[in-house]
């Protein structure tokens, strides 16, 4: 009897590193240690709405879809990338529309622009970069600089833990992983730039 599953592990860790999980939790840390960032609570719902609930909607559409479902895990990996441009776009849309703080719109902006690198790099260049990779490294970035380096630790045994379990289950290699953090912190940038150069 198995005493430790290295692979249950890295699937569990996979299941809870899911992007629109860790958008979540750093919008409610954000909004219990950085309130000042949100001009009202509405703020932070329709955050959670776009960011992370939007793209979570891909796993039951796919379910109602006919033609989604049938496409199985691969269809719905590519609903969810759909799902995720929607909602990302949206966000930054209603951001700019609702004239919310250069801080909330740091974060829209940043997921937008990471999402079309992404469609950019793996449909029209053929290079795979990792969509997890990037955006579990969002989260980590935006906790750093928004409530300080307390949060590095964490971070950094969350990012080896991703890259970790992608690595031992086979679903990325190395240079897919690097890639997907570069498109993060390219996009994480260029946000800045727009802000505050």
């Amino acid at each position: 009897m198995k005493v430790f599953d290295k692979k249950k592990l890295a699937k569990v860790i996979r299941v809870i590193t899911v992007p629109p999980l860790l958008i979540i939790v750093l919008l409610i840390l954000l909004y219990n240690f950085r309130a000042d960032i949100f001009n009202s609570p509405w703020e932070l719902l329709w955050l959670l709405l776009l960011l992370g609930v939007v793209p979570v909607l891909a796993y039951p559409l796919q379910l109602l879809l006919p033609g989604w479902k049938a496409k199985g895990r691969e269809g719905q990996r590519k609903l969810a990338f759909i799902m995720s441009i929607a909602g990302y776009t949206a966000a930054m849309a209603v951001g700019y529309g609702m004239h919310v703080s250069n801080d909330l719109q740091l974060i829209c902006n940043t997921y937008f622009i990471s999402v079309v690198l992404l469609a950019i790099l793996n449909k029209l260049l053929h290079v795979r970069a990792s969509g997890h990779a990037c955006s579990m490294t969002g989260p980590l970035v935006f906790l750093i600089y928004y409530i300080g380096w307390i949060y590095l630790p964490i971070s950094l045994i969350v990012a080896a833990a991703v890259i970790w379990s992608s690595l031992y289950l086979k679903r990325h290699t190395v240079k897919d992983l690097i890639l997907g953090i570069l498109v993060c912190l390219a996009a994480f940038a260029c946000s800045v730039g727009i802000y505050y150069i």
